[in-house]
C-alpha cells in the first residue's frame, strides 16, 4: 500500500492553509526546501483511522481550529461554509432542523425518524441534529464527509457525516480568553484551558456564554424585538495514562439555551383570503404589510423555546501488540421545551368564537425528552503497505418522548414515547493489489428494534407496538497513486436509514401498525486528490451519482381543516453532479480556498403525493373503491426537483497577511463569499415557496501578535452588502380558507451586522 502522508509547512510568518480552509498567525512556521510557502497537511478520521485527507478515497472537506476562527465558524449553522454541498435546514423548531448533503436530508418532527446526515462528536453519534445546534468552541477539527457513509458510521449517515473532534489537553499549559460584541447587541465570552496534570494525566476545560436577548424580528403588538437567544455551555476532559499500553479519557458536557425563535413573517396573502375561511385579512393583519422583505410580525402569544443538554462518556485506548482496541461509551440527555403562536396574529380568536367570554389565540407546544446510551468497540490495525483494516461493534439504546398540546381551537393533547435499540458489526480494509493500487472493501450488518407508546388525552386512544428489521450495507472501491502527489479513486457504496413511526397528532391504529419504511441508497463516486505547483495548489474534484429508494420525507396535509405534518416514503430520488475543492498559495501572503458544487437532485417517482394548498393544475381527487370521493387530492411529483437543493453553489475565501516588520504584530484581511442558486423549499413543488438566488459576503480584518499569538483584535462585518434571504417559505393556506398564503423565516445573517472580537492567550 502507498502511504503518502506528506509533511507540508508554510513559510515564515505567512498564513497556514489546511484542507478546506485558511488561517492566520500560526506559531513556529517552518520554511520549505523550495523556499516558498506550501499547503499544510491535515489528518482526518473519515475511515475511522487517522489518515491524510489527500490519501483517503472519500469526498471530504476538513478544517482545523485556526481555520474555524479565521472563517468565523461560531455555530453549527456556519458549518455550511466548509463545503458547498452542505445545506443547513433551519426550521421554526430545533427538532425539524438539520443538514442536507448533495440535496439529501431528512429533518422531521417525528421522534422516531432519524436524520440523513449524521452528526458525530468525538466518536459519539448524536440522535438528532438539533442536539448540535450550539457554539463551536475549542474544536480541533471539523470534517464533512459527502455521500452515503452507512458502512462505517451507521444508519443515520445515508447522505453523509459531519464529524467534529474537540481539543485534547496538550503537552503544555495553554489558555485562551475571547470576548466579542456586535452591532445587533450580542455579547459573548469564551474561555479554554488545558495542559498536563503531573506526568500521567491531563485536562481540558472550555466554556462559553452568549447573550443576544433582542432579536432581528419586530413584534408590532408588544414593541419587542424577537428571535433573540441566550446560551451557555461547558465541556471538560480528563486524560490518564493507565500504563504503557492503556489510555483513558473521561469527558462531560453541559449546555443550556433560551430563545424567542423562530417567528415566521407574512410573505403574501391573497386579497380574497379569509382567515379560518371567515375573517377578512384586513381584520386580522392590522398594521402588517405582507411582502418578501417583511421582517415584522404582530403576535399576542409567546413564541419561545428552551434547551438543556448534557452528556458524559469514557474513551479507552488499549494497545494490543501493534493493534489498537478503542472503546467509546457515552450517555446523553436532551430536554427541549417549545411554545408557538400558530396563527401568528394578534387577533383574539377565542373571543370571536365565544362572543367575548374567553380570550386567546391558537397556541401549540410541548416538550421533548431524549436519553441515549451507546457503546462502540473498534479494532484498528497498524499502518501497513500490504493490508490494513478497522473492525468494530456498535450498540445503542435510545428512549425519546414527547408531549404535545394545541388549543384552545383545533385542540390536541397527547403523549408519546419511542424506543430504538441497535446492534451492528462493521469492518473495512484496504488491500494492496498492485504497485500503487489499493482495493477498499467494507461491510456492515445490523439489527434494530423500534417501539412506541401513544396516549391521546382527547380521544382516550392508547396505542402500543413494536417492530424489528435487519439490514446490510457495503462499500467497495479502488484507489491508485499516479505519483506522489496525485491519487484517483472510484467507489460504490450503499446507504440505509431504518424504519420509524410517524408520531404526530394524527397518529392512529393504521400508522401504529405500519411504520414508515426504511430508505436505501446506492452511490457511485469517481474522484481525484491532487497537489500541484510544488505544493502550492490542491485540486480535488469528485463526480458522483446516487439513487435513494423510499426516501423518508415530511409533507403537510390538511386533516379536519388543519394542516398536519406527516411522513411519506418518496418512491425514488436521484442526485448527481460534480464537486470541486481547491486551495492555492497565490503568494507568500495571499491564500485562497474554496469549492463548488453542481448538483441535480430530482424526484424520479412519487405518485400519490399531496397537493399544495390552493393547487388546481395537476391535482386529482382520490376516490375509493366505490368511486366515492375521499376528500383528499394528490399529484405525481415524478420529474420535479428535490426541495431545498440548489443546482449550483460555491464558496470562496481569501486571506491576506500584512507583515509589520517594525511592529510586534501583523495585520490580516479575510474576505469570504458564498453564492447559491434558487431553491424551492416545498417538497410538493409549490411555486410560491421559491427562494431566488443570492450571495453573502463576510469581511474581517485585524491584528495578531506575530511571535506567539498572545493577543488578537478582529473587526468583522457579516452580510457585507445587506443581502436579504430566507431559510424557509411555507404555505400557510390551511388557516386561510385554503387560499395559497405564505410565511417565511428570516435568519439573523439576512441582515448586515458588524462586531469586534478580542482574544488573549496565556
Amino acid at each position: 500500500m502507498c502511504s503518502r502522508i506528506k509533511k507540508l509547512w508554510v513559510g515564515a510568518a505567512v498564513p497556514l492553509i489546511v484542507a478546506g480552509g485558511l488561517a492566520h498567525g500560526q506559531a513556529d512556521p517552518r520554511p520549505t526546501a523550495q523556499g516558498h510557502a506550501v499547503l499544510a497537511e491535515i489528518l482526518v478520521t473519515a475511515t475511522k483511522r487517522a489518515e491524510s485527507a489527500q490519501d483517503v478515497p472519500v469526498a471530504v472537506s476538513a478544517v482545523d481550529e485556526a481555520t474555524i476562527e479565521a472563517l468565523r465558524i461560531d455555530e453549527f449553522t456556519d458549518v455550511a461554509r466548509i463545503s458547498p454541498s452542505l445545506t443547513v435546514v433551519r426550521g421554526d423548531w430545533a427538532t425539524n432542523s438539520g443538514f442536507s448533503l448533495r440535496g439529501i436530508g431528512t429533518n422531521v418532527f417525528s421522534i422516531n425518524i432519524e436524520p440523513s446526515v449524521a452528526i458525530v462528536v468525538d466518536d459519539v453519534p448524536l440522535v438528532r441534529s438539533s442536539q448540535a445546534f450550539g457554539d463551536l468552541l475549542d474544536i480541533e477539527r471539523i470534517e464533512v464527509l459527502r455521500g452515503p457513509q452507512s458502512t462505517l458510521f451507521g444508519k443515520n449517515a445515508s447522505a453523509g457525516v459531519v464529524n467534529v473532534i474537540t481539543q485534547d489537553p496538550g503537552n503544555e499549559f495553554n489558555a485562551k480568553l475571547r470576548g466579542g460584541y456586535t452591532t445587533d447587541e450580542q455579547l459573548d465570552f469564551g474561555l479554554t484551558m488545558g495542559g498536563p496534570l503531573g506526568n500521567l494525566a491531563g485536562f481540558r476545560l472550555s466554556g462559553f456564554v452568549k447573550n443576544r436577548k433582542d432579536g432581528h424580528i419586530d413584534n408590532l403588538t408588544t414593541g419587542e424585538e424577537v428571535d433573540g437567544n441566550e446560551s451557555w455551555g461547558v465541556r471538560g476532559k480528563l486524560q490518564f495514562d493507565l500504563g504503557e499500553s492503556v489510555g483513558a479519557t473521561v469527558f462531560a458536557e453541559r449546555s443550556e439555551s433560551e430563545s424567542t425563535c423562530c417567528n415566521a413573517t407574512m410573505r403574501s396573502v391573497p386579497a380574497d383570503a379569509r382567515f379560518l375561511g371567515l375573517l377578512p385579512s384586513a381584520a386580522v393583519l392590522t398594521g402588517l404589510s405582507p411582502a418578501e422583505e417583511n421582517t415584522k410580525i404582530a403576535s399576542d402569544d409567546l413564541t419561545a423555546d428552551e434547551s438543556d443538554a448534557w452528556n458524559v462518556g469514557l474513551r479507552l485506548s488499549i494497545d494490543i501488540g501493534e493493534h489498537e482496541l478503542l472503546s467509546v461509551t457515552a450517555y446523553n440527555e436532551w430536554d427541549y421545551e417549545v411554545t408557538r403562536d400558530v396563527d401568528g396574529t394578534a387577533f383574539d380568536l377565542l373571543a370571536a368564537f365565544t362572543g367575548g367570554a374567553a380570550s386567546g389565540g391558537l397556541v401549540q407546544g410541548g416538550g421533548f425528552e431524549l436519553e441515549s446510551l451507546s457503546q462502540e468497540l473498534r479494532l484498528i490495525s497498524p499502518p501497513a503497505d500490504s493490508f490494513e483494516y478497522v473492525a468494530g461493534f456498535y450498540y445503542a439504546d435510545v428512549d425519546y418522548g414527547r408531549h404535545f398540546q394545541r388549543g384552545p381551537l383545533f385542540a390536541a393533547n397527547w403523549v408519546a414515547d419511542t424506543g430504538t435499540e441497535t446492534l451492528a458489526l462493521y469492518g473495512q480494509g484496504t488491500l494492496s493489489v498492485a504497485e500503487n493500487t489499493d482495493l477498499v472493501l467494507g461491510a456492515r450488518v445490523q439489527d434494530e428494534e423500534i417501539s412506541h407508546g401513544f396516549d391521546n388525552a382527547l380521544t382516550g386512544a392508547s396505542l402500543t407496538g413494536s417492530d424489528s428489521e435487519s439490514a446490510a450495507t457495503f462499500k467497495a472501491g479502488l484507489q491508485h497513486y499516479v505519483n506522489d502527489d496525485v491519487m484517483v479513486f472510484a467507489t460504490v457504496s450503499t446507504g440505509y436509514k431504518g424504519q420509524g413511526y410517524d408520531i404526530s397528532s394524527s397518529f392512529n391504529q393504521r400508522t401504529a401498525d405500519n411504520p414508515v419504511g426504511n430508505e436505501d441508497s446506492l452511490a457511485f463516486e469517481l474522484g481525484m486528490k491532487g497537489t500541484f505547483l510544488d505544493g502550492r495548489l490542491q485540486f480535488n474534484p469528485t463526480l458522483f451519482f446516487a439513487t435513494y429508494d423510499d426516501f423518508q420525507a415530511q409533507q403537510a396535509r390538511i386533516i379536519n381543516n388543519l394542516i398536519e405534518l406527516g411522513i411519506a416514503n418518496v418512491g425514488e430520488l436521484e442526485t448527481y453532479g460534480v464537486e470541486v475543492d481547491f486551495q492555492a498559495a497565490l503568494t507568500e501572503n495571499l491564500r485562497v480556498v474554496g469549492g463548488l458544487a453542481l448538483i441535480k437532485a430530482e424526484i424520479k417517482e412519487f405518485p400519490g403525493a399531496d397537493c399544495w394548498v390552493g393547487q388546481t393544475s395537476g391535482c386529482i381527487e382520490i376516490r375509493d373503491s366505490a368511486g366515492m370521493g375521499t376528500g383528499r387530492s394528490a399529484q405525481d411529483l415524478g420529474g420535479e426537483d428535490l426541495n431545498n437543493s440548489p443546482d449550483f453553489k460555491f464558496t470562496v475565501s481569501a486571506e491576506y497577511l500584512v507583515p509589520f516588520e517594525n511592529l510586534p504584530f501583523d495585520g490580516f484581511v479575510n474576505l469570504s463569499y458564498q453564492w447559491q442558486d434558487d431553491v424551492n423549499f416545498s417538497l410538493l413543488a409549490d411555486p410560491g415557496a421559491k427562494q431566488d438566488a443570492y450571495g453573502i459576503a463576510n469581511l474581517s480584518l485585524g491584528i495578531i501578535e506575530s511571535r506567539s499569538e498572545r493577543y488578537s483584535v478582529t473587526l468583522f462585518v457579516n452580510n457585507l452588502f445587506d443581502e436579504d434571504y430566507v431559510t424557509n417559505i411555507a404555505n400557510f393556506g390551511g388557516l386561510w380558507g385554503n387560499a395559497p398564503t405564505y410565511i417565511q423565516t428570516f435568519p439573523r445573517d439576512a441582515e448586515r451586522y458588524a462586531g469586534i472580537q478580542l482574544g488573549v492567550r496565556f
